[in-house]
């Protein structure tokens, strides 16, 4: 039809950034400011309610905060207005998650004090962040009231709008995370599948596919537990608040980076393989964060990264067939895959093996990935079933103590508001 603009999709790249020597300071310059203006408007929400019984919003908030930085021009007034403003968005954010928590009877999980930030976002596409040309052919992040970052462009990002972009360090590292608005042009499935696949995620296979093709875990955390212990008591040993223990803590970030980013590229060149080759792909439905509440499976499950794997399948297959299940876990692995009974009596954790009076004999992932497949068709009769993109979010924070900051605060009976 014309006229009807074809539908939005947002894409994320991620770039190494080399921030000079007075770019760096001033990047972890304004994360103490972000840092401090969370922990000041946290506290302002608090004394609000237990003096007032009053709750502040993100508006009269970002009212003061236009105050406080025409105030203090010397410290937040020398950050990006969009991106404060983003930071106070955050923790509205958290307040209202907590109270849809506390309404549906979950963990609350209040918002804490932050000890340190560690990224920024610009989350509009005014031209406050855009890649820029350098000296010399070179490339450059323009961030606004920064200046023009080094950027090392590793792949060319489509033309399109900057929706956001968020810069975060990871270590001694830095990263550039630009959102880009691009039409979505992914196929709209109209044949059956020809070719589709079940995938059974577990521990002693990282995961088992319907066609009996096995993968197994590369288990990169186990490997590196030594050499990750052996920087963690060196950090463990240094005097708190020297320069040595500094150092330190950045050798064992980057034992953790590397864990992580073997991770990632196995993760990345797996689920490759399988959008490639299959034209559906269906998991199961697994609450990770809830698994990772046993005690005795906690550390297999996060080294296998069961929710990466999902992640990555999921945007992949809805970039190239449309087609991206994800079905009810339960009775997956007790269900016969040939006719359907239930195991009597349940199979173990211990058995691996799933024998039925059918005559079915087969290992018991195999089973479950099958039976995985079997529902997964079933949801999408024809094989014309809806993708489930993945979700991209803000980048997020870490859990921190409540902490006051000792920066000074805006003075009494001045037009800034506390």
């Amino acid at each position: 039809m014309e006229g009807v603009l074809p539908p939005k999709m947002y894409q994320p790249f991620k770039f190494r950034l080399y921030p000079f020597p007075n770019q760096e300071r001033e990047l972890l310059r304004q994360f103490d400011e972000l840092r401090f203006l969370w922990n000041h408007a946290l506290e302002q929400r608090q004394e609000a309610w237990q003096k007032e019984k009053k709750s502040l919003t993100y508006v009269s908030q970002c009212r003061d905060l236009a105050r406080w930085r025409a105030y203090d021009k010397g410290g937040i007034g020398r950050v990006y207005g969009h991106v404060a403003q983003e930071t106070l968005a955050r923790l509205d954010d958290a307040f209202q998650h907590f109270f849809r928590r506390v309404k549906a009877g979950g963990r609350p999980g209040f918002p804490r004090f932050k000890r340190e930030v560690t990224s920024l976002a610009y989350p509009d596409s005014n031209g406050s962040a855009a890649i820029v040309s350098g000296r010399n052919g070179t490339r450059r992040l323009h961030l606004a009231m920064l200046g023009d970052v080094p950027v090392k462009v590793s792949r060319e990002p489509p033309e399109g709008r900057v929706k956001t972009c968020a810069v975060k360090r990871e270590g001694d590292r830095w990263y550039a995370v630009l959102t880009v608005e691009v039409p979505d042009l992914a196929p709209r499935p109209s044949a059956p599948s020809e070719n589709p696949v079940g995938v059974d995620l577990g521990l002693s296979h990282l995961a088992m596919l319907s066609t009996g093709e096995p993968v197994e875990a590369p288990k990169f955390l186990r490997a590196s537990e030594k050499r990750l212990s052996r920087a963690q008591r060196v950090v463990s040993r240094r005097k708190k608040g020297s320069h040595r223990r500094e150092k330190a803590k950045v050798r064992l970030a980057r034992c953790h980076t590397k864990v992580r980013d073997q991770r990632r590229d196995f993760a990345h060149k797996v689920t490759t393989g399988w959008v490639k080759r299959h034209d559906l792909v269906a998991f199961e439905d697994l609450s990770v964060p809830s698994m990772l509440g046993n005690g005795h499976l906690s550390k297999s499950i996060a080294d296998a990264g069961w929710g990466m794997l999902r992640q990555m399948a999921a945007y992949k297959e809805a970039r190239r067939s449309g087609r991206y299940v994800e079905v009810p876990a339960k009775g997956t692995t007790q269900t016969c895959s040939k006719c359907g009974k239930t195991a009597d009596p349940p199979l173990a954790l211990k058995d691996r093996t799933y024998s039925c009076p059918c005559g079915l004999v087969l290992d018991r992932d195999l089973n479950a990935a099958r039976n995985v497949l079997a529902r997964a068709l079933a949801q999408v009769p024809g094989g014309t079933g809806e993708s489930t993109p993945a979700e991209t979010g803000p980048p997020s924070h870490r859990k921190g103590r409540r902490v006051r900051s000792e920066k000074r605060e805006p003075p009494r009976g001045s037009e800034v508001a506390r």
